[in-house]
């Protein structure tokens, strides 16, 4: 087995997020010819994905069903293709326009917490906390339109994000998640063709999302930008 995998950490399809170009399965050809050995899924999660379905059964339907489309069309084409698939995702909650990874918390997980678009900051680390790997990372911090928020409030923050379409000043991320000893990590935030390859964390192989968190947590993944 090889020591090291290299891991796309920030990667959207057409199916969930609204500003998404590629459908799921092309978005893992893009992955998979950029090198990478594994691709996790985050599309938005957002208070307009929810809108109408903020709890109970409306809750779950509409995150088993939806939500989770991008993910199991990007599993099927991955296992097709012979790319490593998880599920992950990027939160904005009602408060503001800041965005949230969320990692290692399972699809089970997800639904047993119930909507966490309409939360406070505080409380949605209190849920992703809750559960048995969850991590919170701000992302794209110091973006123009963004707040970087407190480091209290967060477990890491992506300290290089390589859209290619936004200034993301990862340099201002990178040196505030030193100061203030925070989880890093890097992705390409793949939105459309020529996004992929930018970014990514290179660590030993994983079995799932929340083996991903763990080792997030321990300081055995490596983060790369370029």
């Amino acid at each position: 087995m090889q020591n090291q995998w290299k891991v796309e950490t920030h990667a959207h399809t057409a199916e969930v997020s609204l500003c998404g170009k590629m459908p799921a399965a092309q978005m893992v050809r893009a992955v998979k010819d950029a090198g990478y050995d594994a691709v996790i899924v985050t599309d938005h999660y957002t208070p307009e994905f929810f809108e109408n379905a903020q709890s109970g059964a409306d809750y779950a339907q509409r995150l088993v069903c939806d939500y989770y489309a991008g993910y199991r069309a990007a599993h099927e084409e991955g296992e097709r293709i012979g790319l490593k698939v998880f599920p992950a995702l990027e939160v904005r909650i009602a408060a503001g326009p800041e965005d949230y990874l969320i990692y290692g918390v399972t699809p089970e997980e997800l639904v047993d917490l119930g909507c966490l678009a309409f939360l406070p900051l505080e409380k949605l680390l209190e849920k992703v906390h809750s559960t048995k790997n969850g991590l919170l990372l701000q992302a794209h911090p110091f973006r123009e339109y963004l707040t970087c928020q407190a480091p209290e409030r967060m477990d890491g923050v992506e300290v290089c994000n390589a859209n290619p379409r936004h200034d993301s000043h990862n340099d201002r991320a990178l040196a505030f998640a030193k100061a203030n000893g925070l989880l890093m990590s890097a992705g390409s935030d793949v939105h459309q063709v020529g996004d992929a390859g930018g970014a990514g964390v290179l660590c030993p192989p994983f079995r799932d999302i929340a083996e991903f968190a763990r080792l997030l947590a321990a300081g055995q993944t490596t983060w790369f930008c370029g």
